[in-house]
């Protein structure tokens, strides 16, 4: 079984922080320096960590807030470890993050909370996501030499 936590120490971060450079600094090779970037240190951010029965780190994503009211949250670097991909962990940190969208940005209309969350997808992780419900848009960019596309989800609560 999975367990997704917030990241709230210093072991926890160290976790965080050693799987987002073994999946995109060792494989993807994205630069070091930019891969941990202010926006992790800024106290909005909301960075979760996934980890086994047994307390083995498997995988980190975090959640960004809006820009402005009524402008998507974000949630990035979405890193699980070659280990536990295909295991569902992904899906549970992606949930996660979702939930905590809803709960921090949500607006109620009609008596359904709704948020919209959006992400930017290496495209050869976008059937996962699209899995999730996200719509991708026709858009690429290259990003750390890896194409992307943004997308979105709505999300209900």
């Amino acid at each position: 079984m999975t367990v997704v936590v917030r990241v709230e120490d210093e072991a926890q971060r160290a976790a965080m922080t050693a799987i987002r450079m073994a999946v995109f600094v060792d494989e993807q090779n994205v630069d070091p320096a930019r891969e941990i970037d202010a926006l992790d240190d800024d106290p909005t951010t909301v960075h979760v960590l996934a980890s086994a029965d047994d307390g083995t780190p498997l995988g980190t994503a975090r959640l960004l807030a809006p820009h402005h009211e009524g402008d998507p949250a974000h949630i990035g670097r979405v890193a699980v470890t070659a280990a536990a991909r295909g295991l569902g962990v992904g899906a549970a940190l992606m949930t996660a993050l979702e939930d905590e969208a809803l709960a921090r940005f949500g607006i109620v209309r009609d008596g359904v909370r709704t948020v919209a969350v959006e992400l930017s997808a290496q495209e050869q992780a976008l059937g996962f996501y699209e899995r999730l419900g996200y719509v991708a848009r026709p858009e690429r960019y290259l990003d750390e030499n890896i194409w992307h596309r943004d997308a979105v989800k709505i999300v209900t609560s």
